[in-house]
This record gives structure tokens, sequence and C-alpha cells, in this order.
């Protein structure tokens, strides 16, 4: 009994999902991150995630490099720091440079070290904005994560547009796909956006978590979706802070029920 109890827990991971409104000072940013990752860790999540750019947030192409950091400053220094003493994983957006090209980045910080980042591969030149005016296009790594015996790709914002980067994700064997975002607020965005979590997690029947900003122009709607495609847990409509479980076995047992992923047909197709 207390064997299969272990076995039960260990196939469980908490999550926290973070809903924060925009932040011009890295100062503010790595206080909020600090005092958020303390309050997950004392709700005994193991992972929170922080929304994409907040590291720092501009529209202007001069105020984002001169706040830009490679993956070894200051900023992430202390993102370690506050990783090893709360003990918890952070997931957060930056501002990187390496090599003078500017990249919007994701980063995973656990045990006090970067284990895995992610240059978005996709950059947001639709509705008007050109997001590639300021940033370099990335090319992934689309490589997986582990939190517990959790399986996880990230991706940010904008590639939610693209189903293959989750495909790609899926057929790696992720749990699980956690998406920073900032999406902006406009005409049916919201209903997008909505539609686009369902849809992404159903058909790759993996968890979905999203942590997305609020205020300045950005919806918010931070989600996290079940492989079945349902939103079972979303924040509300300010700044908030939301915790789901990622558990294997209901994985499993969606997987059993709809297997898609191996009644594929890739000869018959190309992606």
């Amino acid at each position: 009994m207390i064997f299969i109890l272990i076995q039960v827990i260990y196939a469980m991971v908490k999550i926290a999902l973070t809903q924060l409104k925009p932040v011009a000072d890295k100062d503010v940013s790595l206080r909020n991150i600090e005092y958020y990752a303390g309050t997950a860790a004392a709700n005994s999540a193991d992972l929170i995630v922080f929304p994409e750019y907040y590291m720092f947030y501009s529209q202007y192409k001069d105020a984002i490099i001169r706040n830009a950091e490679v993956l070894n400053g200051n900023y992430i220094k202390r993102i370690k720091e506050i990783s090893r003493t709360n003990k918890i994983g952070i997931i957060t957006g930056i501002n990187e440079v390496y090599d003078h090209n500017y990249y919007d980045t994701a980063v995973y910080v656990n045990d006090g070290e970067l284990l895995n980042y992610y240059r978005k591969s996709h950059l947001y030149d639709a509705f008007g904005y050109r997001e590639s005016d300021i940033y370099t296009y990335g090319n992934g790594p689309f490589k997986i994560s582990k939190i517990g015996n959790i399986n996880f790709g990230m991706l940010i914002c904008y590639d939610i547009r693209f189903p293959e980067v989750f495909r790609n994700y899926s057929l790696n064997d992720a749990d699980m796909v956690i998406l920073i975002s900032a999406w902006f607020a406009g005409p049916i965005k919201e209903e997008q956006w909505l539609s686009l979590v369902s849809t992404r997690a159903l058909e790759n029947t993996t968890y979905l978590a999203t942590s997305n900003m609020i205020g300045g122009g950005f919806t918010g709607i931070t989600t996290f979706t079940d492989p079945i495609g349902a939103i079972i847990n979303r924040a509300a409509e300010d700044e908030d802070i939301i915790y789901s479980i990622i558990d294997t076995n209901r994985i499993s047992t969606v997987r059993k029920k709809m297997p898609v992923l191996k009644q594929r047909r890739p000869e018959l197709y190309k992606l």
C-alpha cells in the first residue's frame, strides 16, 4: 500500500502559473520573482512559470538592447539563487543577447542551475506588429526538460499558431508543453487564444500550461489545459497565481482512449 502511494505521488507534479503585469525594471522583476517563488514553494509547488518578456518589457529596441543579458549574466545568476533558496524550479522570459543578436528567450532553472533555454522560433510579425525588427529568429533548441518524472517542452507566445512545434515535442515523449506569453489584446484575440490552447493540448494529448501577461495591452487568460483539451484552470482577470497538478496517469488514460499519436500515418504526409 505504501509503495503504491509513493508511486502515485511520484507520478504527479504541482505547477504554479503566474499572470502578471509587464515591468520595465529588472530589479522589480527579480523582487516579484522572489516573492512569487516563495509563495509557490510554500504551497508545495515544484515549478513556477512567469510570462514572456518578464525580465524587462519595452516596445523600444534601444531599451531592450540596453537591458538584454547573456545567459550567464547577473539576472540569471539571481534566478539561480532564488531557485536554490526556495527549492523550486523557475521558468521565465528574458531578453537575451548572444553574438550581437537579441533573442526572446525562455529559461528553465532548477536546483540553482540553468538546465535549459529556448529561443522563440516564430516571431510575431502579424496584426501590424514586427517583432523581427527587434529580435532574431531562434532555432530552438527543441530540447525536452524534466521536472520530477514529467517531460516537458518550452515554447513562446506566437509559437502556439504553429502546430508542428507542438507535435515535435509530443513525438519526443513530452507530457506537457509550457508556453510563456504576452498575448496582445484585440478583436477576437481572446477567442483565438482559448481555441488554440484547447486544440494544441487535444491534438497532442499533452498538458498545456501557459503564463500570460495582463494589462498594458495584454489579455491575461493564463490557463492550464488537460490532455483531452479541457481548460481545467484559469487565472482571474487581474494579476494572479494558479496551481495545477500534472498527472502522468491521466495522460496514459487519455492516450489509451484516444491513441492519435500512434495512429498517425507519416508515410502519407510530410511536415
